[in-house]
């Protein structure tokens, strides 16, 4: 279909949807004609390029057509935050109110809804189907379309099985559905098969250029408004990977020109709190927003003239999501990345030149075996009247489980008296799991972290300010410092008073997990130290009596790594997930030292807490038997894909003083053992 043919097709929303633009973007050009025809379909396209109304508005034309005037549930838009739900119903309350339609949401902030009348189309979180699914199934028995928001964010994650598994328990009660997808630039274009049949996708690949500059970490401040200064940018989202650092900074920028216009976001704010810096961000032409990854997010805070990064995100996704925010009125990304050593240096240059190019060697998926008893609870629920057999439960988590891991969970649940028969091959659940459903605490796979969580509060205004997680008698939040007043342990509250500007405040937050990069990434940034070697080589060095080999897998890979050679017999040592030393050991071939398959599960056994805080593996990990928690690590970790890729490794050997200049020029002077 030609631009023409389009807006002639979509005769009940091209003016509340596209007419103030005057004309369509690229994907919805090319998404549009195929949601029409009634296809499933996953857009995929950068960030601010359109896709929210590239669905939403031809599935409401699709909608009006068959019905003159549609009753009860049809759309169920699932997005992945409260925030971005916020920031949706203020972008489509309008023009779907135009088309004569009613928009609700439905989260944990916004929880009413009228089920007798529920509105044609429902934005909630997936938190929130989950709640609608256990307690109102019924709700959904006129619903035709099913949209998913920014699937990217959620698959490969607990959340992301959880949602696979309430659409399954959708089938059963509508199975004729439409379903659309939607996800920023993505490697793995399949991702639509793991929630639906069928579906077609729609790439849009970036036109828009990514220029960057890097500035080492000392005297940044000053270098990064030079910078602004000259090319004269006047509104900057500032990336940090710890709420510590986005609260720190926004002290050093609040000077000329952005005194008194520098905010801050993370989650720990109170929602009012963010949801009016977001509004003064959207209503600014000068501002400064030091944020961490809540506003990676499609969060609406106007346009953005440079994007600083703090030292590089976890991965290169999380890059091209917090460069997409800015600079939208031109086809030029414009980023600041601030680097504290050489090694954060390099992979600044490879996330930044492998965006360029459109890999972002993710993580191959895995499921989260966290998500089988959630969900058998709430299935539970659903059907606690009537109770539920064996069988149904392993059909509905059939597409994502095997019978095996099913029938494992079910029997520890079973044993620990969570899930009862009541009758021969009939469970349902225990009193006790039925209170804890009932005040809403199964929904959510996400792992609460409620060690030293305090609310805190202005002790003058007695005005809630946020929370903290570390508390000191002096702290930084909301961009004001703080001083401790009065504790009240019961309650888990802290007040305090505003001091101003006060030098030595302590933070009151760190971050969280290593943020590791996949190992398929190592290739790639061994290329930069060593461009002669082939894809698969790797370098190695030896003083006649030890061996060192630059693997460059990050920490939890090289943990497991070393961990599991010791354990077969060998002196062997990681050195923050770079380098491989075996002492008083020789290579005998060009083959990579790999360790047994049951030694790896015998260290991922011994380290379950350490690795599931660094792997977030979701809140009811710990309702799975020990062998499931060591399995779910092992998936997640994708072990088996790591071992074929070592047994692709070719080691070549290097000079030993070369092999010690690489490493000054990775991490600073080193000295080998």
């Amino acid at each position: 279909m030609t631009s023409e043919e389009i807006k002639k097709a979509l005769t009940r929303t091209w003016v509340p949807f596209f007419s103030r633009f005057g004309s369509f973007t690229p994907v919805q050009e090319l998404s549009i004609p195929h949601i029409l025809a009634g296809e499933n379909v996953v857009v995929v396209s950068p960030a601010a390029s359109g896709k929210t109304e590239a669905v939403v508005a031809p599935v409401i034309e699709n909608l009006m057509r068959r019905h003159e005037k549609p009753q009860g549930l049809r759309i169920l838009y699932v997005s992945p935050t409260r925030a971005l739900i916020n920031d949706l119903y203020r972008r489509l309350i309008d023009p779907i109110m135009y088309c004569g339609l009613e928009l609700g949401r439905k989260t944990g902030d916004q929880p009413k809804l009228d089920y007798d009348n529920p509105p044609q189309i429902l934005l909630t979180t997936p938190e929130s189907f989950d709640s609608l699914m256990a307690r109102r199934p019924w709700v959904f028995k006129t619903l035709e379309t099913v949209v998913l928001d920014e699937i990217h964010l959620v698959d490969n994650t607990p959340r992301g099985d959880q949602l696979r598994v309430l659409l399954t328990r959708l089938r059963r009660i509508k199975d004729d559905l439409h379903y659309y997808a939607l996800s920023a630039t993505i490697d793995d274009l399949d991702i639509g098969t793991r929630y639906f049949d069928a579906p077609r996708v729609c790439l849009q690949k970036s036109t828009r250029e990514i220029e960057y500059v890097l500035f080492p970490g000392k005297n940044v401040a000053d270098r990064i408004f030079e910078t602004l200064i000259k090319r004269k940018l006047r509104k900057v989202l500032a990336f940090f990977n710890a709420r510590s650092l986005a609260e720190l900074f926004s002290r050093r920028f609040n000077q000329p020109p952005f005194l008194d216009k520098v905010y801050v976001h993370h989650a720990s704010l109170q929602k009012q709190r963010r949801e009016e810096i977001e509004q003064h961000m959207n209503n600014s032409d000068t501002a400064i927003l030091c944020a961490t990854s809540t506003l990676e997010l499609g969060i609406d805070i106007g346009d953005v003239d440079c994007v600083v990064l703090f030292r590089p995100p976890f991965d290169i996704s999380s890059l091209l999501q917090r460069i997409g925010r800015g600079n939208r009125r031109t086809n030029t990304l414009f980023a600041i990345g601030i680097y504290t050593s050489p090694w954060e240096k390099i992979l600044f240059e490879t996330f930044f030149e492998c965006s360029k190019k459109g890999h972002l060697y993710e993580r191959s998926y895995q499921p989260a075996l966290s998500v089988i008893p959630q969900q058998i609870y709430s299935y539970l629920y659903q059907r606690r009247r009537i109770g539920a057999t064996l069988k149904s439960i392993k059909k509905v988590m059939a597409s994502v489980y095997s019978d095996e891991q099913i029938t494992d969970v079910f029997r520890k649940l079973h044993s620990d008296g969570k899930v009862r028969e009541m009758r021969p091959g009939i469970y349902f659940m225990t009193d006790k799991m039925e209170a804890k459903i009932e005040r809403g605490k199964i929904h959510s796979n996400i792992a609460e972290v409620s060690f030293g969580e305090y609310d805190v509060f202005d002790v003058g205004t007695t005005r809630i300010i946020g929370r903290v997680f570390h508390l000191k008698k002096r702290f930084i939040l909301g961009g004001r410092c703080w001083e401790t007043v009065r504790i009240v342990d019961t309650e888990k509250r802290v007040y305090a008073r505003d001091i101003g500007s006060s030098p030595g405040v302590a933070k009151v937050f760190e971050g969280k997990g290593d943020g590791n990069y996949a190992y398929t990434l190592a290739p790639v940034l061994l290329k930069r130290l060593y461009p002669e070697l082939k894809p698969m080589e790797f370098p190695y060095a030896t003083d006649g009596t030890n061996t060192f080999i630059l693997h460059l897998f990050g920490h939890l890979y090289g943990f497991i790594l070393a961990d599991g050679l010791y354990a077969d017999g060998l002196d062997a040592l990681d050195v923050k997930g770079k380098m491989l030393i075996l002492n008083n050991f020789q290579l005998t071939d060009a083959r990579f030292p790999i360790p047994k398959i049951d030694s790896i599960r015998d260290i991922l056994g011994r380290n379950i807490a350490r690795l599931e805080d660094a792997m977030s593996s979701g809140a009811f990990f710990y309702d799975l038997s020990h062998e499931c928690r060591v399995e779910d690590h092992y998936l997640h970790m994708d072990i088996d894909g790591f071992v074929e890729f070592m047994r692709g490794i070719t080691l070549v050997e290097i000079e030993l003083e070369i092999f010690k200049s690489t490493l000054q020029k990775v991490q600073g002077p080193q000295k080998l053992p």
